[in-house]
């Protein structure tokens, strides 16, 4: 009772028959005496959802949506208009730089520890206020520290995690694992832990805090990394079981067909989750488009060289033999090998260029799961004010009999319960709300920071491109001009008309 803050005391008389009260009511005492009165709103006879109060059902709100015709006339559409975007607020983050360094292989130290080959990596921390942390991490560590995160931080949108290539799944199973892919599996892990320290909710998050303060095994505190494997797979079941139990409806509440627009009530996130679905399904088609775009760039910058060399090489043998014929190999040969040099720095520029739209890429994930973020707290929001409503229901069909047959005791349980469904009905309503708002400020200035780095990017590929056409162009014209220096007989423009 103290736990929730002495709302419901033990009786100490016996509630008084409230004749004058409406008949779809109940009524229950609180300490000093008192008598309170909750109301149903009624519709032929049933009980509808009830108005807020200061007590059971209190977390209700309308729920209903504008009736699409009045008196008559058919109302018009109300189309969601998307919020403006705003320069985001800047975020002071505690941390400074954060610094991956000095891998080292970890072997299984006996056989009763059967722990796979890994690498470790020293991850330094600078403070703004003085000092440093400094630890030793895997690369098991940075992905239960994303899942850690996303539980922390509902509704935010995480940066893009280091993902394990297709190259190196062989290596991280055996045994035999490369210094060279140690050292770059450092540099996108000291990458991506530095976009969380500057990330405006992440940044001071305790999951983040203790990923770079604590000194001791990190399966001390998060028991998903623990070396033993029977702890790990206790604490990823529990884990599947409680996200599969918050994502899904109970069957009780099942009781009609609604989707995730009908539990969406707020027309910005709707105009958000709309427009954002349409971008990031653009994005998610075009992206590994350009990347291959990029890719056959560069292929065919490689095949130019190949064959400007297999040329090269011709052309010395068959000068070998005869000046007059190796002549064109050789000027062929040269004008291949400029433009495969070239075509593959044009490859690398626009790989660079592309790294705001690549990263914008990987961002579609956590986006999308942050918008599940909030499906997942509607969910919660329309099962805890359905549980509520239940139990105040059955507290208002059953109080004025326990109370005349003199049952305070069960009756006291029951009001209890009902507070408490109370409660947590309006945590559910004020989490829902507050993912809500991380949700729009996290589309904000993730929208915010793509039309920087995009404009910035474009005005990059168009000069690179243009600047990479005018040098190939240049390269075949002297390539040209080479050639009728050495064969002036094919020189048709300046060739001189024969006399008649």
């Amino acid at each position: 009772q103290d736990s929730i803050g002495g709302f419901y005391r033990n009786h100490q008389e016996s509630v008084p028959p409230q004749q004058s009260g409406p008949t779809n009511a109940y009524t229950y005492s609180t300490r000093g005496g008192a008598v309170q009165t909750h109301t149903f709103a009624a519709d032929n006879g049933r009980l509808a959802k009830s108005t807020p109060s200061l007590t059971a059902g209190m977390h209700n709100r309308s729920m209903m949506q504008q009736p699409s015709s009045y008196g008559g006339l058919k109302m018009p559409p109300v189309t969601p208009k998307l919020p403006p975007i705003k320069a985001p607020t800047p975020y002071e983050s505690p941390y400074g730089k954060v610094t991956v360094s000095e891998p080292l292989m970890i072997q299984s130290p006996s056989l009763f520890n059967m722990v796979p080959p890994h690498w470790t990596y020293q991850v330094q921390t600078s403070l703004k206020q003085g000092g440093c942390y400094l630890v030793r991490r895997r690369f098991r560590h940075v992905v239960a520290l994303e899942d850690r995160l996303r539980q922390e931080c509902p509704g935010s949108i995480l940066p893009g995690r280091p993902d394990k290539h297709a190259t190196r799944a062989i290596e991280e199973t055996g045994a035999l694992q490369t210094r060279d892919f140690a050292e770059q599996r450092a540099a996108e892990v000291e990458a991506y832990l530095n976009t969380l320290t500057q990330h405006p909710y992440a940044g001071g998050s305790n999951a983040l805090r203790l990923f770079l303060a604590l000194q001791d095994d990190m399966g001390t505190a998060w028991p998903e990394v623990s070396s033993n494997a029977f702890t790990r797979i206790g604490a990823v079941t529990a884990n599947t079981t409680s996200t599969l139990t918050e994502k899904n409806l109970p069957a009780a509440m099942n009781h009609t067909h609604i989707t995730n627009d009908a539990l969406e009530d707020d027309a910005e996130l709707l105009a958000l989750s709309g427009s954002e679905g349409l971008r990031m399904g653009a994005v998610i088609q075009a992206v590994p488009k350009l990347e291959g775009s990029i890719t056959l760039m560069r292929e065919h910058g490689e095949c130019g060289g190949a064959v400007g060399m297999e040329l090269s090489k011709l052309a010395k043998e068959v000068e070998a033999t005869d000046r007059d014929l190796g002549m064109p190999f050789d000027v062929l040969s040269q004008g291949l090998l400029r433009y495969g040099r070239r075509q593959k720095r044009l490859a690398v520029e626009l790989g660079a260029a592309m790294t705001p739209f690549v990263s914008q890429y990987k961002l579609c994930k956590n986006e999308r799961a942050a918008f599940v973020d909030r499906r997942v707290s509607l969910q919660r929001r329309l099962k805890e004010r359905g549980r509520a409503d239940q139990r105040a229901q059955r507290l208002m069909m059953q109080q004025r009999q326990l109370a005349s047959q003199g049952q305070l005791g069960q009756l006291e349980r029951m009001e209890r319960d009902a507070s408490v469904s109370d409660e947590l009905a309006n945590d559910a309503v004020h989490s829902c709300e507050r993912v809500a708002q991380v949700l729009k400020d996290e589309v904000n200035r993730v929208a915010f920071e793509r039309r920087t780095e995009w404009s910035k990017s474009m005005k990059i590929l168009a000069s690179s491109l243009k600047e990479a056409c005018s040098e190939q162009r240049a390269i075949w014209e002297s390539t040209h001009d080479s050639f009728l220096q050495a064969f002036p007989q094919y020189d048709t423009q300046n060739q001189k008309p024969a006399a008649s």
